[in-house]
């Protein structure tokens, strides 16, 4: 199942679930306290200030990936008075496009010294990004992180490293810019480092730890490392493996590293430091003036280390500075690079090796060395200088630079552009819109797993010589369709095809690139990004969530032959893209009610009801098994059961009670009942002892004989007692009135009395209320309670924060729900029903009843709820009332229906319809199209369901301002 998309922004709220760009959070530590592994946090445009943020014990998988990034087209700027982003015990993490920024100004070295001794102030040890394994008091994490990515970040000015690793394997630091950090920490940091490895695997063949294309300048450290053991300064280098040949329980590091194609300037130590490691290529890189503080550290250093290969890297040293250095080292090589401004330079620990081609002593002719412009003028002699035996390595294109006919990479971190005239000129097309080599992004848009989304791109040669084409790479979830052609003549195009195809659902994005020999678009990249949905089923018994396969069966109850006994489930889709209903089988003695929807948007909910009546009595039960398309809870099923007993023989039996405290015991199913002589409660919210003496009970037992069901009626002089979708179980109260009947809760005095015992109770409880038959109230008495109006035209509300159940009798009523998720019935007579806040349900019941929904705010689907509309008829001129203060993408003007068509539309598309009221006469399901034609509900989203899905047109809607 796909992780959670997140989203923080500069103008959001940590009050809003952060689920959508328009209900982002504001602070990047109320996000990622929310965030599990395989979920991803887009950082909007904003400066963000805070004091650094941890990912604990999130592992992830190979599909699975924790991601913070920076939003498509942002630029968001970090900053921080303590640490930026830790990642402890946590793997396949991914850190991109971020500006984080710490303290390190604001600090002076002077307490900084003062402070070296202290190791735990935040101010002169914080580090940008530090990646390591960590426990905490409850035995939770310890495990060593594995396939972390920090990629295209700026990491400057932390007062420690600016991006660390230690006790880690499969590590990416590429295309970051580090700079500043490291100055103030006692302990040693560098601009990058890994401090020791540690084995997920025992790959020795690929290289598992990589830092290439970053920008590493003006690190270095000016407080001695505390456990170095003197006042001398040892660390502050650009790039450093830091004793990565062996894990923290000394067992030896099997991996390989690569170090290719980094520039490092201005650092205090070394621009590239290989400290007791092992299997390392460090592979053009340009290392430029860098040893500011640490005098003989040299360019590149290789000590303590062995199985090292140095190639085709310029080294620029400082001033009166060895160029590298190598100590206590074994099989150490440095070939084909450049050596300028020292003479002091070890080519190998071997020192009678032959054969090395070096070029030493001569300058490499930057552009602008002073203006950080380290690309090489047409005359360098590193221009192709270097070896090609790594380029597979690098995935550098050589071009044949110095126009000798020959094709050989260049020495250092860029390779020059060809000489000839005569070369090719790519042009790279999205059917026939032009796409920007590295500043172009292409949305493939939005699929379900197992449905693959394809994109046609031309590649055209608009020079004048062959354009070669090679080594495609894509992003995870993208595939070739086909292959890539080797060669586009001139003037003329190729196509190539890819493909989202995924198998599991998330956010997919990255670089589409090839090489080719354009020689100044080599390698052509841009950025691809698709999404792959999937539906998530849940079902719920009333606000249960039901388990798919669970074997306990759902008890519908007891009936008789018949009666019929019903239960509604609810259908959601909590997933990310349609869940699509195909076929129900049920038990048999099981019957649907109505049809079975088609579909499910997502975000949304439809509600079935499921019936137990067969002809014949006995025991019914088997498996509910509900066909549809999520990938892993098809079919869903669950057990049901219910009891069907034989039918009485039709009659009614006339009790009469005593002249005391009379029970009358009700079961589901034994017919009508007429009492003749019933002791009412009365009026009085304390009634007289005589009274109290003559009270008669009415104790009613069988499934759905509660009080949210319980219907009263009046009947001339006659009371009716019933329960809404229970058959063959009547009581009339003869000569008896509505506000006689009632339950009172006990008192300091007294016990609760009262007339209804339900079934499951034991005794009275305040679980109803009767208004008086000349209460003009506007308020219910009593929460999460049954609640019994009169028949004056009464206009009421209920609890904001309780689940009210509210019964409207004869006259005109508006009864308002408040909070919570209401019952509301209206009886007979024109009745206003508001649902409020929750998910409530509403029946209009007789008359021309109105059902409005307005929040006096802008549309908020935590607000509006989904209301269950049970009984909507047009024949008898229901309406739905919208609020254009609530719903404020309607344009059409106040009045009956809407005066622009292209506010309603009666669809199964939901989210993809253009219209902002959309009604699925499938389903019954009653959508706010915020955003219109694009993507989504925007902030909208479904707010209403119509039982039974009627046919509704635009007449049965009333707009209001």
């Amino acid at each position: 199942m796909a992780g959670t998309t997140y989203y923080v922004s500069a103008t959001g709220s940590d009050r809003n679930n952060g689920l959508n760009e328009n209900s982002a959070f504001l602070n990047l530590g109320r996000a990622v306290y929310e965030m599990k592994a395989g979920d991803t946090l887009y950082v909007m445009n904003g400066n963000y200030q805070m004091k650094g943020v941890t990912l604990f014990n999130l592992n992830g998988s190979p599909d699975k990936w924790t991601t913070i990034k920076a939003y498509p087209g942002a630029t968001p700027t970090i900053t921080t008075t303590g640490s930026g982003i830790n990642i402890l015990s946590s793997s396949y993490v991914r850190i991109e496009g971020l500006d984080i920024k710490g303290n390190r100004e604001n600090i002076t070295l002077e307490y900084a010294l003062q402070e070296k001794d202290n190791l735990n102030n935040p101010l002169t040890n914080s580090n940008g990004i530090a990646v390591a394994a960590w426990e905490n008091a409850e035995g939770v994490g310890g495990t060593n992180p594995h396939h972390i990515v920090i990629t295209g970040n700026k990491i400057r000015n932390f007062p420690g490293g600016g991006i660390a690793f230690s006790n880690s394997d499969y590590i990416t630091v590429e295309k970051n810019i580090v700079s500043g950090n490291a100055w103030y920490s006692p302990y040693g940091n560098q601009g990058i480092t890994s401090l020791r490895g540690f084995n997920f695997d025992n790959n020795t063949t690929d290289y598992r730890m990589i830092f290439r294309d970053n920008i590493v300048y003006d690190n270095q450290s000016l407080v001695p490392w505390k456990g170095g053991g003197t006042d001398q300064i040892t660390e502050g280098h650009g790039i450093m493996l830091d004793t990565t040949n062996i894990g923290k329980d000394n067992v030896d590091y099997t991996g390989k590293s690569l170090i290719t194609n980094n520039t490092t300037y201005n650092n205090g130590g070394a621009g590239i430091n290989v400290f007791k490691a092992a299997n390392v290529d460090v592979i053009n890189n340009t290392a430029y003036k860098n040893g500011r503080v640490i005098t003989d550290a040299g360019e590149i250093g290789v000590t303590y280390s062995e199985n090292v290969r140095v190639y085709n890297n310029i080294l620029y040293a400082s001033d009166n500075q060895n160029a590298n250095r190598i100590r206590y080292a074994t099989n150490v090589t440095f070939d084909h690079n450049l050596v300028y401004n020292s003479n002091l330079f070890q080519a190998s620990d071997d020192l009678n090796a032959t054969g090395l081609q070096n070029l030493l002593g001569q300058d490499p002719l930057f552009v602008d060395a002073d203006k950080r412009n380290f690309a090489l003028k047409p005359e360098s002699v590193a221009i192709d200088g270097g070896s090609n035996a790594f380029n597979n390595i690098t995935n550098k294109t050589p071009y044949d630079g110095d126009g000798n006919g020959s094709t050989v990479i260049d020495i250092g971190a860029y390779e020059a552009p060809r000489s000839s005239s005569k070369t090719p000129e790519i042009e790279v097309l999205n059917g026939t819109v032009n796409i920007i080599d590295g500043n172009t992004a292409i949305d493939f848009g939005e699929t379900l797993v197992g449905e693959a989304l394809t994109k046609t791109f031309t590649i055209k040669n608009t020079g004048i010589a062959v354009l070669n084409l090679s080594n495609l790479k894509l992003p995870d979830g993208f595939s070739l369709v086909g292959t890539l052609p080797t060669s586009v003549a001139v003037n003329a195009s190729t196509n190539i095809v890819v493909a989202l195809n995924p198998t599991t659902p998330g956010i997919y994005s990255g670089s589409l690139s090839f090489n080719n020999n354009d020689i100044n678009e080599s390698t052509f990249d841009f950025a691809i990004s698709g999404t792959v949905s999937t539906p998530e089923i849940q079902v719920l018994n009333g606000t249960v969530d039901i388990t798919d396969g669970n074997t306990t069966a759902i008890n519908f109850g007891e009936t008789t032959v018949g009666d019929t006994l019903t239960k509604t489930f609810t259908i959601k889709n909590t997933g990310t893209g349609p869940l699509k209903l195909s076929s129900l089988k049920l038990p048999d003695g099981f019957s649907l009610v109505g049809t079975l929807p088609t579909s499910v948007a997502v975000n949304a909910s439809i509600t079935i009801s499921v019936a137990l009546n067969p002809t014949t009595s006995g025991s019914y039960g088997g498996s509910f098994s509900l066909n549809n398309n999520d990938i892993d809870e098809s079919p869903f099923n669950f057990a049901i059961s219910g009891t069907v007993r034989p039918a009485p023989v039709p009659q009614i039996q006339v009790l009469n009670g005593t002249n005391s405290n009379d029970t009358f015991l009700i079961r589901r199913g034994d017919g009508n009942y007429s009492i003749t002589d019933f002791g009412g409660v009365g009026t009085s919210s304390n009634p007289s002892a005589a009274v109290v003496a003559k009270i008669d009970t009415l104790q009613f037992i069988g499934t759905e004989l509660t009080a949210r069901n319980l219907q009263l009626t009046q009947n001339g002089s006659n009371l009716e007692v019933t329960f809404g979708n229970v058959a063959n179980t009547k009581v009339t109260l003869q000569n008896f009135k509505l506000e006689n009947l009632d339950n009172l809760a006990a008192s300091t005095t007294r016990p609760a009395i009262g007339n209804i015992i339900f079934d499951g109770e034991t005794s009275v409880t305040k679980s109803f209320d009767v208004i008086n038959a000349s209460s003009t109230a506007t308020y219910i008495s009593t929460a999460n309670t049954v609640t019994f109006l009169n028949d004056l035209n009464n206009n009421i509300s209920g609890f904001y924060s309780s689940n009210d159940v509210i019964n409207g009798q004869g006259g005109n009523d508006t009864i308002d729900g408040s909070g919570g998720d209401d019952l509301l019935r209206g009886g007979t007579g024109n009745d206003l029903l508001i649902g409020g806040q929750g998910n409530d349900t509403l029946v209009g019941g007789a008359g021309a009843d109105s059902f409005l929904y307005d929040t006096n705010s802008i549309f908020n689907s935590a607000v509006v709820g989904i209301d269950t509309i049970a009984d909507f008829n047009r024949s008898q001129g229901d309406k739905i009332v919208l609020d254009k203060t609530t719903f404020t993408a309607i344009t059409s003007v106040v009045g009956t229906g809407f005066s622009k068509a292209s506010d309603f539309q009666i669809t199964s598309l939901g989210a993809l319809s253009n219209a902002v009221i959309v009604y699925d006469q499938m389903t019954g399901q009653l959508f706010y199209n915020q955003n219109g034609s694009a993507a989504g509900f925007g902030t909208g989203g479904q707010f209403a369901q119509l039982a039974g899905a009627p046919y509704v047109t635009a007449s049965e809607f009333i707009i209001q301002a």
